[in-house]
């Protein structure tokens, strides 16, 4: 009788909010269809499963006060006042379980990784959440109304579903004690996931999908509180530290040539415009050799060049993929006629970004920084460490420094860190206004890539030869508006952003067109890349390489044997290097990534980033993954990750980031 009437009705409302949270589950899918490519049937069901293990471990967790309440045998719980209470419980933990969950299908398409405990520390640093909120609401008004339908269903359930209790069922009977004693148990199975010796975690998401389909099988509110104790980098020891050192090594050395060195290693460099490499170039071969090789009139650039430091300029992309240029889409519609002609004057490689959001960008980019684990390294507990970032690094031989970024100042600490990377002058929305007002403001993020482009010229010609900039532009984001003299000037495209994309790539071109004028435009050296890809609209980029598929395109108007589009990959880790090598800096730096002049027959490029719980190693046309659960790829590559993940760990937990 006391389970019929009271246990059970217990049972259905769990349920009631465990199946809803698989109708949300069933919505992150759809909502993302693009994203995920499930192989077989085998694997849809696995996925099934695995929704049904972490969805009663999340169901369990976030109705924990209100089961608590539920089932402790006292006299109290038919007592009006602590039921309504035990009721009230049970509406706050459904409805923040099922709304993190909506929320998250149509956060994820912007960071491919489920929400996570990060999402605290991005709350602490601020931003303008007032004006983006009511936008994502409207924008996204698939998940809007899901959540409206899925809130009626969880009250119109629930509100069916009756309690009916007696005053014989106050006193505690043994029926009572047995049956509180069962469900409690039961309660601590399924919150830990069953009968495993470890309480169930993210990672074993991927025992029921691809890796790259694991975030269809985790839900975002179990991650998020999982990750609250897991979100910086732990020690990892795969093998020894000399065997490790021996497959992969983050320090950066100058390269230079003597009288042994060969016709190869000296063709690799001649575009670097060193001082020292002419005398050595010259002495270590014949002068028909160099004849032969064409090096001889590469010889006479440098030295022409090679007395005037060059000017460092370095351009990020906001939301840039390769797929929605034609200089990496032969055949394809392109949405950057400017930054396709330009490719045709550069070297252009296969670019990869280190993660799928801008605030793991900037590290990895000025840093040579990657953020391979779930905290971005700006806001990691390493962030107050020493670092060696190319900024400091040139100002130390001359250069003055400078950051222009369009948004808000303060957004994702980007200020902080540049100042900390050696930056002598940021420029943020705040710096823009001053001078120009706030016509130009986008009513969201900042100031519009054209005429903030405009200001950082005028910046720029004010700066002291040689300069470091590095300009960040924000106009191609969500929520894509571009100015009101723009509109139908762009092809739209079959998403929002492409007209975005457009409009930035046209504000480029007027920028260089600018610049061109300049006196500096000739000695310097431009570097330019995307802080990650965004939307991917076609299946070749929507899978382990193409979800971070950037350009990486080194543009220097003085060397004109730069005209090519290289198979090598190009991560941004490796961009501090690779700018070193040009430049010929003589320092050893620790770099984790390694400069792309250097690349030869063997080596053709590598990249890792942190993926959806898992580790990704691209090298040589394979993917390699490495998760707690489950390893893909070679042997030599899955070595070959542990000895950079393990290294990278090592360093960071010892405060090595800095070559002594």
């Amino acid at each position: 009788m006391l389970f019929k009437r009271y246990f059970l009705p217990l049972l259905k409302k769990y349920l009631l909010v465990f199946v809803l949270l698989l109708l949300t589950q069933l919505l992150f899918g759809l909502f993302n269809l693009r994203i995920f490519h499930v192989e077989n049937f085998e694997e849809l069901m696995n996925i099934l499963w695995g929704n049904i293990r972490f969805g009663l471990a999340s169901t369990t967790l976030f109705l924990l006060p209100w089961l608590a309440m539920s089932l402790l045998p006292i006299r109290a719980r038919w007592r009006k006042g602590y039921r309504v209470t035990a009721e009230t419980l049970y509406y706050l933990g459904a409805l923040l379980l099922l709304m993190v969950n909506l929320v998250d299908s149509a956060y994820y398409q912007f960071t491919y990784r489920r929400m996570n405990a990060m999402m605290f520390k991005y709350m602490s640093i601020g931003g303008e959440m007032g004006t983006l909120l009511p936008k994502f609401i409207v924008d996204y008004w698939y998940a809007t109304l899901s959540a409206v339908m899925v809130t009626f269903l969880l009250i119109w359930g629930n509100r069916r579903i009756n309690i009916k209790s007696k005053h014989t069922f106050s006193q505690p009977s043994r029926q009572g004690i047995i049956g509180s004693i069962i469900s409690i148990v039961a309660v601590f199975l399924l919150l830990r996931g069953g009968f495993e010796r470890k309480w169930i975690s993210p990672g074993e998401s991927v025992r029921y999908a691809q890796p790259k389909n694991s975030a269809l099988v985790l839900n975002s509110p179990y991650n998020i509180v999982y990750t609250i104790k897991h979100l910086e980098p732990t020690n990892v020891e795969y093998m020894t530290p000399t065997l490790a050192a021996k497959l992969y090594s983050p320090d950066y050395e100058p390269l230079t040539l003597n009288a042994n060195s060969t016709l190869e290693e000296a063709a690799s460099m001649v575009n670097r415009h060193p001082e020292t490499l002419i005398n050595t170039l010259l002495q270590m071969t014949d002068p028909q050799q160099l004849i032969d090789s064409n090096l001889l009139r590469q010889i006479q650039v440098i030295q022409e060049l090679a007395t005037k430091p060059k000017n460092v300029i370095i351009v990020v992309l906001e939301s840039f993929s390769q797929e929605y240029m034609g200089c990496y889409n032969k055949g394809g519609t392109s949405y950057t006629p400017f930054l396709d002609g330009l490719a045709k004057q550069s070297l252009c490689f296969q670019g990869r970004s280190n993660g799928k959001e801008s605030i793991e960008s900037i590290p990895a980019i000025l840093a040579s920084i990657p953020s391979w684990s779930l905290c971005p390294f700006i806001m990691s507990e390493y962030y107050k460490d020493t670092i060696d970032a190319l900024p400091s690094i040139l100002k130390r031989h001359g250069y003055s420094t400078a950051f222009y970024h369009g948004s808000y100042n303060g957004t994702m600490n980007f200020d902080k860190f540049c100042y900390k990377a050696g930056i002598d002058k940021y420029h943020g929305k705040n710096e823009y206004i001053k001078v120009h007002g706030d016509k130009a403001y986008d009513g969201t993020w900042g100031i519009f890539d054209e005429p903030f482009l405009k200001y950082t010229l005028e910046e720029i010609n004010k700066m002291t030869s040689p300069f470091f900039a590095s300009i960040f532009t924000i106009s191609s984001h969500h929520p894509y508006s571009i100015p009101e003299e723009h509109k139908g000037q762009f092809p739209k495209g079959k998403h929002p952003l492409l007209q975005t994309v457009a409009y930035t790539d046209y504000a480029l071109q007027q920028f260089f067109d600018a610049a061109k004028k300049q006196p500096w435009y000739a000695n310097t050296l431009f570097v330019i890349l995307g802080d990650h890809p965004g939307q991917g609209l076609s299946r070749q980029y929507n899978d382990y390489s193409g979800w971070y598929c950037i350009p990486m395109i080194l543009f220097d108007p003085s060397n004109t044997s730069w005209a090519s589009m290289s198979n090598d990959i190009v991560q941004q880790i490796d961009v501090m290097p690779t700018v070193l090598d040009y430049l010929n800096i003589n320092e050893r730096v620790a770099c984790f990534g390694e400069s792309a002049l250097r690349h030869s027959n063997g080596n053709h490029g590598w990249h890792v980033v942190f993926g959806n719980d898992y580790h990704q190693l691209e090298r040589n046309g394979r993917i390699a993954i490495l998760s707690p659960y489950k390893t893909l790829g070679t042997p030599e590559d899955i070595e070959y990750l542990k000895a950079v993940l393990q290294t990278y760990t090592s360093r960071l937990l010892g405060n090595q980031l800095v070559k002594h």
